[in-house]
């Protein structure tokens, strides 16, 4: 089997990149075709922990047998692109998904995704071919499905490592979010200092929790809501809901950590900024992003 390496599967560990391309062959098989010198690149026997780059010629010696079992196509469904586009080049693409849709399939849900929806958008444009194995376009970060707001996929590996790292960084990235939540805060402004432990489905306050920060200012208030613009210092699961229904201001319409109730959570991802990229991502560095749904969390907030 011959492959050639594309942009969006370069600056990668061989071995990886194999159980991309044979993603049904055991881990076991992989390696031993990498020590019996039954995986060369560019006809040079290599070892897992070898970089791939752009162009280079992958060959891959099996039986036919291992051939048809180990070498499967890719496979989605394709779904009829429903968010609006905000960004795009050639390394990433940036959307606003609408509340109530999946990022990612559930067992309830495993085809109606934002992620066959973008995957459906690359198709049509020629950029994402689903018969050929390698990476998939994927988001770097996920957002809740009741959410509304940013999302960002990367159309290569690389860029997907480098933009992963990124959000583990908390100087490298600035996400505002702007909620409405119940009450009125007796402040303009205030930071929560909460560690968070996930158990049993749910995310709770608890000192063995991992370290959460996340700043507030409030933008609007009526006598029983708040507008707030959120400024997330740490990246953890439900971080605002949770944190906001621990001070005594659930954010309205979350059913899980506030009130049981049929309205949509008024919750939107506003905006994401990067700092600190490198090549080849270094002209987003300061670039912001925004997905805007202010008019909306209005109608929420009432007069």
């Amino acid at each position: 089997m011959t492959f050639i390496v594309t942009d969006k599967d370069a600056f990668q560990r061989v071995d990886k990149y194999l159980k991309k391309i044979m993603p049904k062959a055991p881990s076991n098989l992989i390696y031993k075709l990498l020590r019996t010198k039954d995986v060369r690149v560019n006809n040079k026997k290599v070892s897992g922990d070898y970089i791939i780059q752009e162009d280079d010629v992958v060959l891959i010696y099996v039986t036919e047998a291992q051939a048809e079992e180990f070498f499967v196509p890719y496979t989605f469904n394709e779904v009829e692109p429903d968010f609006k586009l905000i960004y795009e080049d050639e390394n990433i693409l940036v959307v606003h998904k609408k509340s109530g849709l999946l990022v990612h399939p559930s067992p309830l849900e495993k085809h109606y995704t934002l992620t066959n929806m973008v995957l459906t958008y690359l198709k049509r444009k020629g950029e994402f071919k689903d018969h050929e194995r390698g990476y998939i376009p994927s988001p770097i970060a996920r957002i809740d499905q009741d959410t509304n707001g940013i999302i960002i996929f990367a159309k290569k590996q690389n860029v997907h490592q480098i933009l992963a790292t990124a959000f583990l960084n908390e100087k490298s990235t600035k996400r505002v979010y702007k909620a409405v939540v119940y009450g009125k805060m007796n402040n303009g402004e205030g930071t929560i200092n909460l560690s968070l432990l996930k158990t049993q489905g749910r995310v709770v306050v608890h000192n063995e929790g991992s370290e959460a920060t996340t700043f507030y200012r409030v933008i609007k208030e009526t006598s029983t809501k708040s507008l707030l613009e959120v400024h997330l210092l740490t990246g953890r699961q439900h971080q605002i809901r949770v944190h906001m229904q621990s001070i005594g201001h659930p954010i309205v319409g979350d059913k899980k950590y506030g009130k049981d109730e049929n309205i949509s959570l008024a919750l939107n991802a506003y905006s994401l900024t990067f700092y600190g990229l490198v090549a080849p991502l270094e002209y987003l560095n300061g670039k912001t992003f925004i997905a805007d749904n202010t008019f909306e969390l209005l109608k929420t907030l009432g007069d």
